[in-house]
């Protein structure tokens, strides 16, 4: 039988997301370690569409640090001012990797744990992403699919999106979340709606990563 090692427990002072706002020359970036063993962190910033290969405008202070036993530590993150749209949000992931120390024993297995957190570089933008999501279309897309449109420059992650008939029951499958791009028409990946939808019901994630309830109406 193999054992896992025990891992160093990396958190992020209480953030799972985080905005780079346009004035800020520098954003911070705490870890904490949890555990009572030193931590070796390595830090990585990737785009959040998979496909883009352009280079990131963006550098690390530090890709790489030890964290002592119950201790915090910073990683600053830098724009360079130019390359990153001006008239709507872009999305980046950053990476952070708890690298496993290997063990002396042969029964033990290593393994390297990975966080995926969501950094949204915000420009000067008209408005918020609590005036934006009011502006949120639902539509149908079909006899039995329907559709979303952002006209916002904002970067909107939903939770818990329902659909519901005239008579307020929940039709099809509820989508557990679903981040929508700027001006972009997304279509829903509900099944099983069988009869017109009148109502969508969701949760806003905000920046601060709590959520608030919302309801639309379904619209032509």
């Amino acid at each position: 039988m193999l054992a896992p090692t025990a891992q160093a427990e990396i958190s992020f002072n209480g953030y799972t997301r985080f905005i780079y706002e346009a004035e800020q020359r520098q954003m911070p970036v705490i870890l904490v370690n949890d555990s009572n063993e030193p931590a070796l962190v390595q830090v990585n910033l990737n785009w959040g569409d998979p496909l883009e290969k352009r280079a990131i405008p963006m550098a690390l202070s530090k890709p790489l640090l030890l964290i002592p036993e119950r201790s915090k530590a910073s990683v600053d993150i830098f724009y360079q001012g130019a390359g990153l749209p001006t008239d709507r949000e872009s999305f980046l992931l950053l990476k952070v990797l708890s690298v496993p120390k290997k063990s002396s024993n042969e029964n033990q297995v290593s393994i390297a744990l990975q966080h995926n957190l969501k950094l949204f570089y915000r420009p000067k933008l008209p408005g918020s992403p609590e005036e934006a999501i009011r502006t949120l279309h639902w539509s149908p897309s079909g006899s039995t699919t329907y559709q979303v449109h952002n006209k916002s420059p904002y970067y909107l992650t939903l939770t818990e999106v329902s659909l519901r008939d005239s008579k307020g029951v929940d039709c099809g499958k509820t989508i557990d979340q679903l981040m929508i791009a700027p001006f972009a028409t997304y279509q829903l990946p509900i099944i099983a709606c069988d009869r017109p939808a009148r109502e969508v019901s969701y949760s806003l994630i905000g920046d601060s990563g709590t959520r608030q309830a919302y309801r639309n109406n379904v619209q032509p």
